[in-house]
């Protein structure tokens, strides 16, 4: 189990609402998944200091309720918490959201968005060709990679090829695995989630039965 460096930063923190429940900076080795973003975790992260099963990334720790991107949505985006049954894609990468974590969101638009995405980098190099980069776009484009469409969506694109990848699609591009296979293993991954989320929520139910967490879901 994660120890302490030294004393540390202590913090409250929306997304872990329990009475007297907050969170310490700690060192973590892993494996860990952030209770935010879903994504896998490791490092200086922070921790439920009652003794909850409950941490986040120090940096999503620091993630604003709202939030403007307007290279990636027109509006501003509201930092919300999925339903635990909610079936959601991320509007940017395609990918599917975790039940239970959260994501930025634009309500009027239903637009949702990955934590994660919302720390894209608005260039990367092309791995198809070393002396090209390229730059996140929103668009109606096609996927060089995968040759599929998704209307109106986040691209990542070289001017100089005229070529659209999916932001899935861009990640993969230099590996052996095809965009399906990692689609498939990104689909596996969640089912492996709703059962680890279901898992902490019944044992959170069995200690704080009386204790009902208040929220917007979507």
């Amino acid at each position: 189990m994660a120890q302490p460096q030294q004393q540390d930063t202590v913090i409250s923190h929306f997304s872990h609402p329990y009475p007297g429940h907050e969170l310490v900076k700690r060192h973590y080795t892993g494996p860990f998944r952030c209770d935010m973003c879903w994504e896998k975790l490791s490092g200086t992260a922070y921790g439920c200091g009652a003794g909850c099963d409950f941490v986040i990334h120090e940096s999503c720790a620091g993630h604003a309720p709202t939030l403007s991107s307007p290279e990636l949505h027109a509006h501003p985006l509201v930092l919300v918490q999925t339903h635990r049954d909610a079936t959601l894609s991320c509007d940017v990468c395609l990918g599917r959201c975790a039940p239970g974590s959260f994501l930025y969101r634009c309500p009027p638009c239903v637009f949702d968005m990955h934590l994660t995405c919302a720390r894209l980098p608005q260039v990367v190099p092309s791995a198809r060709d070393s002396m090209h980069d390229l730059r996140l776009v929103v668009a109606d484009g096609r996927c060089a990679a995968c040759d599929s469409g998704a209307g109106r969506a986040s691209y990542y694109r070289c001017t100089a090829c005229n070529l659209d990848f999916h932001i899935s699609c861009a990640a993969t591009i230099g590996d052996n695995n095809s965009a399906r296979e990692a689609q498939v293993a990104l689909e596996a991954e969640i089912v492996g989630q709703r059962i680890d989320e279901q898992a902490r929520n019944d044992m959170l139910d069995l200690f704080s039965p009386s204790y009902t967490v208040r929220r917007e879901y979507f």
